[in-house]
């Protein structure tokens, strides 16, 4: 009987729920330092892909650019060519 008096008496103490609280909030914290530093690598990866991205963007829109003047010129040379006849 006298065991379950000291375990009851040790679960009531204000030290063992501190020392719990604190080991928990130290396991949180490692955890989440864990995760942080996860979430951190996958937005790396993701920022060198968007810059790929962006660069076959910039590219597109200089071949549409260079696409673009040559049917000007086709046009022209079209026009020209078809008000003589």
């Amino acid at each position: 009987m006298e065991t379950v008096y000291v375990a009851s008496e040790i679960a009531n103490s204000q030290v063992v729920w501190s020392i719990l609280c604190i080991l928990l909030a130290a396991y949180v914290l490692w955890h989440s330092n864990k995760r942080e530093t996860r979430l951190l690598e996958n937005l790396s990866e993701l920022t060198k892909a968007q810059q790929e991205q962006a660069k076959a963007m910039q590219k597109i829109s200089e071949n549409l650019d260079t696409l673009e003047g040559r049917m000007d010129r086709m046009e022209k040379y079209t026009y020209k060519n078809h008000k003589e006849c």
